[in-house]
């Protein structure tokens, strides 16, 4: 996604932000996203919690960089509360959130896991409505998550009936990962992080990186399964490639955009993520992988893009009637 889809610092808090960089912002979480949890699949066969920390440290890097480069980095930016936002929020996204996924993908498909995200909604829309008390759920984001849920339910009942096993430890790990994505990322859109949402969320990459990092050592004297595996399987160039494709679109690009559209959108309409990606995931799966796409998938696509358009269009009516309301007045 490119800096212009994004708003400066000093721009974001007079005015709304475009139509435009909505839209952008929301074709890179919605596309982008569904397209990584193959290669996290692939890339966690190296250390899950190794290769995702020193994903997220690289890349908030980077965003830190470019941000220094802009001169969008304020004074106030990295005092401690900052960084204990950061932190919190790091840990619940990357830790438990992007840790648990890369843990599932090593005992479900990476088929199942991305229709696992179909829970993350239900945590999202609950939390954000006891946290922030002033944000009533409306009876059609409600149907609109149960016409995702519906449309997942699908899915997955023939991804179960065509494997011979499914994970019960997996499925734990991913209502657990989503839990953790959902508090995350609730809390991000609480005071007290950096002003720019660019430098937000490099700090939350950083922090949410060195947590991975460290949660890697006990994990690894329990399991043997982080350091040992990577020495034992260090990464090839393919990997390297894959490795830097997380980098750059998973996180300089999806993960930026996801946490600036929570910033300005609802939570309940930023959630729609989780109904799409399963979507695309399949799409790839059967372009790349020439897996067939049955009247079942046809109809899950259906019930999935069916819940999107009605919390979609339920957002549109509440702020066409707001608008009305308030020039009447």
């Amino acid at each position: 996604m490119s800096t212009d889809a994004l708003p400066t610092p000093t721009a974001e808090g007079n005015a709304s932000p475009s139509t435009f960089r909505i839209a952008t912002a929301f074709a890179a979480v919605y596309l982008i996203w569904g397209s990584t949890y193959l290669v996290i699949k692939l890339v966690s066969m190296h250390g899950a919690f190794v290769m995702a920390g020193t994903r997220f440290m690289f890349a908030g890097t980077v965003l830190l960089a470019f941000a220094w480069w802009r001169k969008w980095i304020r004074s106030g930016d990295f005092r401690a509360s900052s960084w204990l936002h950061s932190t919190v929020v790091g840990t619940c996204l990357m830790l438990i959130g992007n840790g648990g996924v890369a843990i599932a993908t090593k005992k479900l498909d990476s088929g199942i896991v991305a229709l696992m995200t179909a829970v993350t909604p239900l945590w999202l829309v609950g939390l954000d409505a006891l946290m922030h008390r002033t944000h009533r759920v409306s009876w059609a984001a409600w149907l609109g998550i149960a016409l995702g849920i519906a449309g997942l339910g699908v899915l997955r009942l023939g991804s179960v009936q065509a494997s011979s096993a499914v994970s019960t430890t997996g499925i734990l790990l991913m209502l657990l990962a989503c839990f953790g994505w959902a508090l995350g990322s609730v809390w991000s859109k609480r005071p007290g992080g950096a002003h720019s949402p660019i430098v937000g969320t490099a700090m939350q990459m950083l922090a949410g990186g060195v947590v991975l990092m460290c949660a890697s050592v006990p994990k690894e004297f329990m399991f043997g399964d982080e350091w040992s595996l990577l020495a034992s399987s260090p990464p090839d160039f393919a990997t390297l490639m894959q490795w830097l494709y997380l980098v750059i679109f998973g996180s300089l690009c999806g993960f930026t955009a996801y946490i600036w559209l929570l910033r300005h959108q609802p939570a309940a309409r930023v959630a729609t993520y989780a109904y799409v990606n399963p979507v695309v995931a399949l799409m790839l799966g059967s372009v790349l992988l020439e897996e067939v796409i049955s009247a079942q998938t046809l109809l899950a696509c259906a019930l999935l893009l069916g819940g999107v358009a009605v919390i979609q269009l339920a957002k549109a009516r509440k702020t066409f009637f707001s608008r009305a309301v308030a020039a009447a007045e």
